[in-house]
């Protein structure tokens, strides 16, 4: 198994707790953690803006990345939704054993 981690913010809590709820209940994601109060600094079409969002940080298998994209582009309020993946280079054996247990396997 590649784990991986794929954060995206969302406009608000509640929008937040639907994309983690879907990961979740699909078996797309073992876990996602939900943290409020982010302030994201960015350029969008051609200006300077500044939103206040909500990340969430998605565990799950890279070879789960495309669905769970798909998830979140189907629930999300934004044009362009962040979807950003990093691989888990190193974690113990038992907190990955966990994740891959809760992320369905088939495909």
């Amino acid at each position: 198994m590649e784990a991986i981690i794929i954060y995206t913010t969302a406009s608000s809590m509640e929008e937040a707790e639907h994309i983690a709820d879907a990961l979740v209940g699909q078996q797309l994601a073992a876990c996602v953690q939900i943290l409020p109060g982010v302030r994201s600094v960015y350029n969008w079409r051609g200006k300077i803006a500044q939103s206040d969002e909500t990340l969430c940080i998605i565990k799950t298998e890279a070879k789960r990345f495309k669905a769970v994209a798909q998830v979140i582009e189907q629930i999300h309020s934004y044009e362009v939704p962040e979807l950003v993946a990093v691989p888990i280079v190193h974690g113990s054996i038992d907190y990955l054993s966990w994740l891959n247990d809760q992320v369905e396997s088939e495909i």
